[in-house]
């Protein structure tokens, strides 16, 4: 009877460690994020240069080796991701939020949180917002809904994995 319990235990922790992370997703109710380590060959002054200079942000602050940055609108790119089986608010939204870049020397952690959609007159109304977590999570925000985990999820880790990667000289040449 004990094993027993001690391997019922076992299981209902793993399923929920699979239910909180999914893809770099990561589940803390009532809040979705996005998490994400990078290796690099910059040092952290090259990092904070590159992200500053990207584009991608409204705004950036720098304190000791973290950056907090405002993440401008966003689109998916349907040419990589497709849209057979993808929920149409995946792909008729942007997206928005909080950045926070953790910078080391040859290597930097992205953690994306307070995810908005933007409608842009399709789906949501041109300029309405929505939480992330009001279209993918539980009425409850505990867990995910079945629908996220089948393709919006590999298709948003697919999106931020390549937003947020160092684009070299190199690769934009070729």
């Amino acid at each position: 009877m004990k094993h027993l319990l001690i391997v019922f235990v076992l299981i209902s922790s793993i399923n929920l460690k699979a239910q909180s992370e999914a893809e770099n997703f990561y589940l803390s109710a009532p809040e979705i994020s996005w998490k994400k380590v990078y290796e690099t060959t910059k040092t952290k002054q090259e990092l904070i240069d590159y992200f500053k200079a990207s584009g991608l942000f409204w705004s950036t602050e720098t304190i000791a080796d973290t950056m907090f940055c405002k993440l401008k609108p966003q689109h998916v790119d349907e040419t990589k991701t497709g849209v057979a089986g993808v929920p149409a608010i995946v792909n008729k939204t942007s997206f928005k939020g909080l950045v926070r870049i953790e910078l080391k020397d040859k290597k930097y952690r992205i953690i994306f949180k307070n995810i908005i959609l933007v409608g842009d007159g399709e789906i949501l109304k041109k300029g309405e917002e929505q939480s992330f977590e009001l279209n993918f999570l539980t009425k409850e925000f505990t867990e995910y809904r079945p629908g996220f985990l089948k393709k919006p999820n590999s298709i948003y880790n697919t999106t931020f994995s390549e937003l947020f990667e160092i684009k070299t000289k190199a690769k934009d040449e070729w």
